[in-house]
Parts: C-alpha cells; structure tokens; sequence
C-alpha cells in the first residue's frame, strides 16, 4: 500500500486546524453577543427620548425591538434603513405585536431633543429617537460593540461612519439577531417575522 504524501497529510491538518479555530471563534462570537441585553445597556444611564423624556420611563416590556444607531444628517444608511424597517414591520406585523424601534443618535451635538422629534415626525409612533451626554451615548455604543468615528468635511461641517447594523432584540430584551445594512428584503421579512413570531 503507498504511503499518503507528507505535503497530503500537511494540507489536511491544515484544514482541519482551519475548521477548529473557525468553530471556537463562532462559538466566542455568539456567547459574546447572546449575552447582551438591552434593559442592562440601558442601566443607570442619563439619556433622553425624543420626546425628553428619560429613557428609565420606556415601557420595552413584551415587546421587540430592533436597536440601530446613527444621526439626523446620515445622508442615506439612516433614513434608508429606518424606511425600510418600518415599512417590513408594518407588513409583517399584522396582529399589532407590540413593537418598538430605537434610533440612538451618535450625534448628539446637532441631535438635540427637539431635533430629532422633528427627524421622526414623519414615522410612526413605534420609532423612538435616543439623544443625551456623548459620554452616557458613548456607552451605550460601546455595549452594542458599535463603531463609528468624525470625518470633517471643512470647519463647520462632518460626516460620521458608523455601524450599520439592526440588533434585533427578543421580548425579554436579550439579543436574538442582526439585520445588515443593504440585506436582502426576503431575508429581512423571515427575520422580522421570526422575532414577533416568538412574542405570545
């Protein structure tokens, strides 16, 4: 019988070193993210409403929510995302589950209280705006492992790049998911459905 090849045997423990640390990276990623919590992230946070109020006051429970970050003068992720997310629910939900999006500003110098009241004027009541202190926001991003950073335009004007990403959040609050920006609607239907699906 011949032997296997020495380069044969290296290329299969290669793959199969591969295929271990692929699993215990997805298994770190998803212990990780199934911890979070939004009633925890929320915790001892000074932060308002768009309608001024605290965020202590918001009635979140039995309820999903789809958290997403961003700011008033994102000039296509934003408003797009938010669009599109509300328009699925709406579809989808049609035994009037209670539901609720967040919109947390990374922006709170131009995205004052009343600022965004006007922004979310034109969704449905179910679209909650979150602005306050960049340090109480800076937190709350850091929880939700959310990156963004300043680009300067000129003196007077900036863009910010930030994640794009709906965390989707169960009816007890816990982390159950992810909508990526530019995902494909099918895709964002069969999660929105399996999220409000799991509310009794």
């Amino acid at each position: 019988m011949d032997k296997i090849p020495k380069k044969f045997i290296l290329f299969l423990s290669i793959i199969f070193l591969t295929l271990v640390i692929t699993f215990l990276f997805s298994f770190k990623y998803v212990e990780k993210y199934s911890k979070l919590n939004i009633y925890q992230s929320f915790k001892n946070l000074d932060l308002k409403t768009h309608q001024n109020k605290k965020i202590s006051s918001l009635n979140l429970k039995g309820s999903s929510v789809f958290l997403f970050f961003g700011f008033t003068n994102c000039p296509e992720v934003c408003p797009t995302t938010l669009s599109i997310l509300q328009n699925l629910i709406n579809k989808e939900n049609r035994n009037n589950k209670p539901i609720k999006i967040i919109f947390v500003t990374l922006d709170p110098n131009r995205d004052d209280v009343d600022t965004l009241n006007d922004y979310l004027s034109s969704f449905d009541k179910f679209v909650i705006g979150i602005t306050g202190n960049i340090k109480e926001l800076t937190k709350l991003a850091k929880y939700w492992n959310v990156y963004w950073e300043k680009i300067p335009y000129d003196q007077n004007d900036y863009n910010i790049n930030h994640t794009a990403t709906v965390f989707m959040i169960n009816e007890n609050g816990d982390f159950s998911g992810t909508i990526a920006w530019g995902e494909n609607e099918n895709s964002q239907r069969l999660k929105i459905r399996s999220l409000i699906g799991k509310i009794n």
